[in-house]
């Protein structure tokens, strides 16, 4: 019933903020439309924008009808250093990968390439019917003006391969839109690497060979090179990069007050997004997004690893294509008016749905139990009981903390790590089903956010023997997940089918119970292709699938996720693991909250454990700069009990040595939260002497300062590592 109310709840907000987020535009007179700029025509107009075309190229021209500023597809200014083939990829609309000879690639354009194109004007852009006649493959490339920007879209239906010897590898559109050349616009590229990042439009000096590649929603297990362990391989000694979260790119020109925002609107499970800074193998700064058709892989002939060859796939991936670019003008051309933007979007389209309560909470996780190898198997190792929990609950209410938000990890017979889990039975070590049972019931009067943790990804081959529903790579190889330790060496990973099963399993198990609140990770923030039963699915199947899982449970659920990919975010109540950093490549310039931006105010975000942070005042400040709720991954018992366990990377976890902590984050953190609770974020400024200024709908300012020493700024004085609220 809980659930239920609160998705109506929340239905009712969603209709009140989408209101709320509309942009107000300043009355401003547009300009006459051009007939021509830099070789484009005019093709098509509407209040707010200009679309050019030129048909040799099929490039475009955006302009700003209001300020005159524009941007540009194809490059203009030719430095003339580049050879044929990058002053075609700097021209062209399509930009494709061509594989021949198995697995040889070489580029396919508009300009060096025979190519015949049949176009068709409409009433808002253009259709064009492209055929390469030396490859004998096509496609139909449709562009549209809107009322917000331009969407460019290749239709799956319309793409064909009618030869034997080349076929289609990539393909990128538009992938100059918005460049410049070194430093001669002020500026940056957004990238959504981590909470976000920046490159600056300067001069780089050619510095950086390459710059950001990365898949949207991560990089895919199904095509990922196993190899057998070595050494070197027994110790995982790389922190993992940031997964790309949410398909979305910018391009901000500042100095001329135009920017975009670009959301990957279709065939986001195979696409990347691409940044190269100037320098790398051209002087021109471009991004864009770049659809995988086919992928050349490593096949192996049986379990010979000696053996082994490249290939590529023999058939393509199915899925229409489409790029949104979302103009933006004025005090709105930045980072924070595309974060804005998004959020606008997403909410019209009912990708986001409000939460029905964004109070402040701190969130304390617990691990139950996990399991260290013994003479014959493994035994338990206990770490935090029910009744643990419950007198850390009194002891915080004691100091006056009791907003609280907690998950509960390994909870489950067996410890944290036996998995699936398909039913809601507890372990006995850590107070057994009715106990937990009762806690949960405690902590709901009590008005604690409780939920049980479940990694419906994964299976451990040693604790399960259903191993005929697990994922195998294209090369059919089953997939298996290292995990660098010496309990459990590795996972597999579920098929979405056999996840829906389990879940589908445990949801009702734990409703009859009267639990609702579910904490999911694993399928939230993994997307795989699949071979299975001699039939290949791409990751556009298994995203259809978690889409269809996640649908039926958050009606029965009162559900949050670990870390979301964005496509799953209208499911969720909360966003548990927000990062506040990104992967720190060595050519980002700046770090922005961007996705902090986009949520805030719409669903409560809760950081990645402060326990694991070695600079914690600065993480402090990024809490409050991003607006997120602290983290904290508790047990009752010492963490050095953990040596021997999966969870050997705990090193630092008993409450007795967080308790001071959490108390401090959340007297402090709660009365800076209480002031801006449900509002937006509307500006974002990095100003000089490392002073960040926040600013919120409802027109309160926070000021951080992220340096040592005290600084003055709008006649505050902000003092080093600090920060300062104004109402």
């Amino acid at each position: 019933m809980a659930a239920k109310i609160k998705k109506t709840i929340a239905i009712f907000l969603a209709a009140v903020c989408l209101l709320a987020s509309v942009t107000v535009f300043a009355p401003m007179r547009a300009q006459a439309a051009q007939d021509q700029i830099n070789g484009h025509s005019l093709i098509a107009e509407n209040d707010h924008y200009a679309l050019y075309m030129n048909e040799e190229y099929l490039s475009i021209i955006v302009q700003d009808k209001a300020t005159g500023a524009y941007m540009e597809s194809a490059v203009s200014y030719d430095d003339n250093k580049n050879n044929a083939t990058w002053s075609a990829a700097m021209r062209s609309a399509l930009v494709l990968t061509v594989i021949y000879g198995i697995t040889d690639t070489q580029q396919a354009d508009l300009i060096n390439d025979e190519v015949t194109k049949d176009i068709t004007y409409t009433d808002n852009g253009f259709s064009a019917k492209v055929y390469w006649s030396k490859y004998k493959f096509g496609m139909t490339l449709e562009v549209e003006l809107t009322e917000d920007g331009v969407i460019a879209s290749v239709p799956d239906e319309s793409i064909v391969e009618d030869g034997e010897d080349y076929f289609i590898g990539t393909i990128s559109v538009y992938p100059y839109l918005g460049h410049s050349y070194l430093d001669q616009k002020e500026g940056y590229m957004f990238i959504p690497d981590g909470n976000g990042a920046l490159i600056y439009l300067e001069d780089k000096e050619g510095r950086f060979r390459s710059g950001f590649t990365s898949m949207i929603y991560g990089d895919d297990p199904g095509f990922a090179r196993q190899s057998a362990s070595n050494l070197w391989q027994d110790h995982n000694i790389i922190n993992d990069a940031n997964k790309v979260i949410a398909p979305v790119f910018g391009m901000a020109h500042t100095s001329e007050g135009i920017a975009y925002l670009a959301v990957v609107e279709k065939g986001a499970e195979r696409a990347s997004i691409i940044a190269n800074p100037n320098g790398a193998n051209v002087d021109y700064n471009r991004i864009y997004a770049r659809f995988t058709e086919r992928v050349v892989f490593t096949q192996y002939n049986g379990n010979n690893s000696s053996s082994a060859y490249q290939t590529a796939e023999t058939g393509r991936s199915h899925s229409d294509l489409q790029v949104h670019w979302i103009f933006l003008a004025g005090d709105d051309a930045n980072y924070c008016g595309m974060a804005n933007a998004y959020r606008a979007y997403l909410l019209e389209r009912g990708d986001l749905v409000p939460s029905a309560d964004n109070s402040y909470n701190t969130r304390v996780d617990f691990l139950g139990s996990d399991r260290e190898s013994w003479v014959v198997g493994t035994s338990a190792v206990v770490m935090t009981t029910t009744d643990d929990i419950r007198e850390i609950y009194e002891d915080l209410k004691k100091e006056g903390v009791t907003d609280l938000f907690s998950v509960y990890k390994g909870w489950q017979k067996g410890g944290i790590y036996n998995l699936p889990i398909g039913s809601y039975k507890a372990d006995s070590k850590i107070g057994g089903t009715g106990d937990l049972t009762s806690l949960m019931e405690e902590a709901e009067n009590a008005g604690i956010q409780f939920y049980l943790y479940n990694d419906a990804l994964r299976l451990n081959p040693v604790e399960s023997s259903s191993v005929f529903n697990v994922v195998k790579q294209i090369n059919r190889r089953r997939f298996s997940e290292s995990t660098y330790k010496d309990v459990y060496e590795e996972f597999l990973y579920l098929i979405p089918s056999r996840t829906g099963t389990l879940l589908g399993q445990f949801v009702n198990s734990c409703t009859k119970k009267g639990v609702n609140n579910l904490a999911l990770a694993g399928i939230t923030n993994t997307l795989y292709s699949n071979y299975y039963d001699n039939v290949f699915y791409s990751r556009h199947n298994t995203a259809e699938e978690y889409d269809k899982i996640f649908g039926q449970i958050a009606g029965q659920t009162d559900l949050v996720m670990e870390q979301p990919f964005a496509y799953l975010w209208k499911y969720t109540d909360a966003f548990l693991d927000m990062p506040l950093y990104t992967s720190n490549y060595m050519y980002e310039d700046e770090s922005i909250p961007f996705m902090s931006i986009v949520l805030k105010g719409v669903m409560p975000m809760y950081s990645e454990y402060v326990n694991f942070e070695a600079n914690k005042q600065e993480f402090f400040l990024k809490m409050v700069e991003t607006g997120t709720f602290p983290s904290f991954y508790i047990t009752k018992e010492s963490s050095s009990d953990l040596v021997n366990t999966n969870s050997s990377d705990i090193y630092s976890s008993q409450y007795d040595v967080y308790r001071d902590t959490m108390i401090a984050y959340a007297r402090e953190l709660a009365e800076i939260n209480a002031k801006v609770e449900g509002a937006y974020i509307v500006s974002h400024e990095i100003r000089e002497n490392n002073v960040t200024v926040v600013t919120y709908g409802n027109g309160v300012k926070i000021y951080l300062n992220y340096g040592s020493s005290a600084v003055q700024t709008d006649g505050y004085t902000i003092e080093g590592m600090s920060i300062k609220v104004v109402e």
